[in-house]
């Protein structure tokens, strides 16, 4: 009786760490999360970022360059910067400038993360996986140690929200709305694996 009992509690949480093994896959539409990818000009953000019990808040801009690369720089009110990145290009990300108090490995990857899979820079010059699972389509794409996953309902009609996972489990999510064709009017990226939030709303101008 105590082995079965310890069995099935084994079983839960092997499932519980393994949410993407039981993802089936399907032959793959390459142009179906593309549809999805936010368009960046110039656009400002009003935006919170808490990170490890530090409250940040300040404005943050998406610029698309005229190489097609983005610099993203967040900055307060008066215009002190807290970081400048450029994503794209040959050196696929670039980093200007990052205050002292930020200046970690682990922020700087997770920012590196975090911004490329809402800019979607992994695709499409890579093919997707396509999985369905949970009563959506999940759209994997390797992003350096990682997978990203775009999910749309199965009939690729709507975005639900993407996922940045490791092999075992997803390590952080988010959401932007509208999805596709337009620069987002709202965004939250969260992280699951430590204490790390951005929210962001556009300001008109």
């Amino acid at each position: 009786m105590r082995y079965l009992l310890l069995s099935n509690v084994m079983l839960m949480l092997a499932g519980c760490s393994y949410p993407y093994r039981s993802l089936r896959s399907l032959p793959a539409d390459q142009l179906c999360a593309s549809q999805f990818r936010p368009e960046f000009s110039n656009e400002l953000y009003n935006t919170h970022v808490n990170i490890s019990g530090r409250h940040l808040s300040g404005l943050l801009l998406v610029k698309q360059m005229p190489d097609t690369t983005y610099r993203v720089v967040f900055s307060t009110e008066t215009g002190v910067k807290f970081f400048d990145f450029a994503f794209g290009g040959q050196e696929d990300f670039k980093v200007h400038y990052i205050m002292r108090k930020l200046d970690k490995k682990v922020v700087i990857n997770a920012l590196r993360n975090d911004f490329n899979f809402l800019l979607m820079n992994n695709i499409p010059a890579t093919a997707a996986q396509v999985m369905k699972g949970n009563g959506m389509l999940y759209h994997a794409y390797p992003m350096r140690e990682k997978t990203v996953y775009y999910l749309t309902d199965t009939l690729c009609k709507k975005f639900v929200r993407a996922e940045m996972g490791s092999s075992k489990k997803p390590l952080a999510e988010a959401t932007w709305t509208p999805a596709g064709k337009s620069s987002p009017d709202s965004i939250t990226i969260r992280h699951h694996n430590f204490d790390f939030s951005i929210t962001l709303k556009k300001l008109e101008r």
